[in-house]
């Protein structure tokens, strides 16, 4: 059915979260947050002398799903990372069961902090298809931010395949039209 969902503006505490508001749901089939639509501002007067701003936003409930307030934040971005037993990289010798670690690094001169409220450091466990780990990123400078990757298996740092002084695209698993849009 319908619903209007009503968000008291003084709970939000970033102003620029206020314009970017938007409702999401989880889509249980793909695992992804699928945008359900935006908030507009309603002043209203719950009393004589009460008067507050909402954020007040319309949506339909088709199934039973997760739903989320929350503004898109676009710097933030996925580091894939697949483990293998050889160093042939072949799809049938991934390894699952591998913590991934990701420390962010500060971002290179001219670029914002990281939001402390992120934290810098985040971790996975790989599956048979290798694991996605949150990260930072600049949309126009993929350079703004870098992160140490670290793996480990049962006690053991694995090693990472070197991406220089020479970068192999089969060996990352990135192809090299990729990598030369992204300037690498």
């Amino acid at each position: 059915g319908k619903v209007k969902v009503h968000l008291d503006s003084a709970q939000v505490q970033m102003p620029g979260h206020l314009i970017g508001m938007k409702l999401w749901s989880l889509n249980p089939q793909t695992g992804l947050w699928e945008e359900e639509g935006d908030f507009q501002h309603d002043r209203s007067r719950r009393s004589k002398r009460e008067e507050r701003t909402f954020l007040v936003g319309n949506m339909e409930i088709r199934e039973r799903r997760l739903f989320n307030l929350d503004v898109p934040e676009s710097r933030r971005c996925y580091i894939k990372v697949r483990t293998y037993r050889s160093e042939r990289y072949l799809p049938s010798e991934q390894v699952a069961g591998v913590v991934v670690s990701v420390i962010n690094l500060e971002p290179t001169a001219g670029y914002s902090s990281n939001p402390r409220a992120w934290g810098r450091f985040d971790s996975g466990v790989t599956s048979s298809n290798g694991a996605c780990v949150p990260a930072f990123c600049d949309a126009q400078n993929p350079d703004a931010y870098s992160a140490y990757v670290m793996a480990n298996l049962g006690g053991e740092e694995l090693e990472a395949v070197a991406s220089s002084p020479r970068l192999n695209p089969f060996a990352v698993g990135v192809p090299q039209p990729y990598l030369s849009k992204l300037r690498y």
